[in-house]
């Protein structure tokens, strides 16, 4: 029934279809009228004869033989074969009543095809060319009862008929064709099903956004009131104990994966950091996929130094991760620098996590696809937990698990599943005139910024980490936090 349910409007339009199909064979098709003779068979009743008693299903039989039809085909001037096609005799009731129908494409020829086919029967079984005395002793003696009479009507099932027919095959041609469906695809279809592919929990389901409503990378920032952003909400609710379980040195690292392209990985990414953020926590959002860094087009950051400039020891972390006007976030941008080979090598990315892990509770990792850029294996080695992103409409089981297999031979010490762009009634009228996008600060309180996050730097600096001959702050408190009275942090 689920299944039934969700293809409904498969169901529906198979089903319409079934009906216009009976409409226009109404209207295409060949009209026929038919007209029917009646003959009665007695018993001939004869001196010194013992009545028999007529079979009338060989008499349905003879009244459609060949020797009825050839000379019902003389008497009409048409062919043996096609009064053959038109002549049909059948029994009424239990009764000795004959009665002898003829299709015809007018009403004219045929009460003429009928009113032949009778006459001849009726001269066939009291053979009227014999001896009186051989007609004497003939068993049985037919009559006719009724004439054939003039069709008023064609003979063709009428709209009453065909529509609920049509419907009816139109319907059983659409359950075939969503079996079969069903069957070929091997997209996940729901939570339970992501589970078993991915072999982890589902943790979260958010709801399908419309981009002409708004851009769902925004909605957490934009529609908060919204189902959508109450799942991000459920999203953090779930996976924030496993950070906090798995934390190590600094803050943890969450690495949003997905299987291939377009399963919405930046937009989880970003809404998630949000909502960590927005439960005051300093979380740094980091664009790994140097090949197409969506996530900092989402922010408009523009050519500017990022991750491909840290890895390369051009830029320091302070130099890379911009505070955003998302209170407690801050970006690392892919970059100006193109991908080059040996962009992920481990020991130079695991020392700029160390870094970044050590200036923010959270660290949000946008991912490139699994199953298309290496580089998504080495993040996940060195991430705290990944989170699999599968989108309804496009993410294939066979994906997932290969996915799952590539992500848990890196090793990292969790892996989560979400379901993307479930199917949910979302309130887009709460949504109208809202377009504002996330983006960096404002330039001048930049420096500002910076500041209280950063501890300063040389000999009387505190919680220094050392990378790339670089030292960085390691206060992960967010920029905004308060001090008591007396200073104390």
């Amino acid at each position: 029934m689920t299944l039934l349910r969700k293809n409904g409007p498969w169901l529906v339009a198979a089903t319409l279809l079934g009906i216009a199909g009976a409409l226009l064979y109404l209207l295409a098709g060949p009209v026929n009228y038919t007209s029917t003779s009646q003959v009665d068979v007695e018993a001939n009743i004869a001196a010194r004869t013992t009545p028999v008693a007529p079979n009338m299903a060989t008499e349905a039989q003879v009244a459609a033989s060949g020797v009825v039809v050839a000379g019902t085909a003389r008497a009409l001037g048409m062919t043996p074969r096609s009064v053959s096609t038109a002549l049909s005799a059948k029994t009424l009731g239990t009764g000795n009543v004959l009665s002898i129908s003829c299709t015809m494409p007018t009403p004219a020829a045929a009460k003429r095809c009928s009113a032949a086919a009778a006459a001849g029967y009726v001269a066939f079984r009291n053979d009227v060319t014999g001896s009186m005395p051989a007609r004497a002793h003939d068993p049985l003696h037919v009559a006719l009862v009724t004439a054939a009479s003039l069709p008023l009507a064609p003979a063709n099932p009428g709209m009453k008929i065909l529509l609920p027919i049509g419907a009816f095959l139109g319907l059983l041609v659409g359950i075939a064709g969503v079996a079969v469906r069903d069957h070929l695809d091997d997209r996940v279809r729901d939570r339970a099903d992501l589970e078993r592919s991915l072999d982890a929990p589902a943790v979260a389901e958010v709801p399908r956004i419309r981009r002409h409503v708004m851009n769902p990378a925004f909605v957490f920032r934009n529609a908060p009131a919204s189902p959508a952003a109450e799942a991000y909400r459920y999203l953090r609710a779930r996976v924030r104990p496993l950070l906090s379980s798995s934390a190590k040195d600094g803050g943890s690292v969450l690495l949003v994966a997905g299987a291939r392209a377009g399963e919405g990985r930046t937009s989880v990414a970003i809404n998630l950091a949000t909502a960590i953020a927005n439960a005051d926590e300093s979380v740094i959002v980091v664009d790994a996929d140097l090949r197409n860094p969506s996530l900092s087009e989402g922010f408009q950051a523009g050519e500017r130094p990022g991750l491909a400039e840290l890895l390369a020891g051009r830029a320091s972390l302070e130099e890379v991760a911009v505070p955003t006007d998302v209170p407690g976030l801050r970006l690392v941008s892919a970059g100006r620098a193109r991908p080059f080979a040996g962009t992920f090598e481990v020991m130079r990315l695991s020392r700029a996590l160390a870094g970044i892990r050590a200036a923010a509770d959270v660290v949000v990792v946008d991912s490139p696809p699994v199953l298309t850029v290496s580089d998504a294996i080495t993040l996940a080695s060195l991430s705290d937990l990944v989170v699999v992103v599968a989108d309804l409409r496009r993410t294939c089981r066979a994906d997932v698990r290969a996915a799952a297999q590539q992500i848990r031979a890196s090793g990292p010490r969790a892996i989560v599943g979400m379901l993307n762009t479930v199917p949910r009634p979302f309130m887009s009228g709460s949504l109208r005139g809202v377009t504002q996008k996330p983006t960096l600060a404002p330039a001048q309180s930049v420096p500002a910024i910076l500041a209280s996050s950063v501890p300063p730097r040389g000999l009387n600096g505190q919680g220094e980490v050392q990378l790339s001959g670089v030292q960085i702050g390691g206060d992960r408190r967010r920029p905004d936090a308060g001090t008591d009275p007396d200073g104390a942090p």
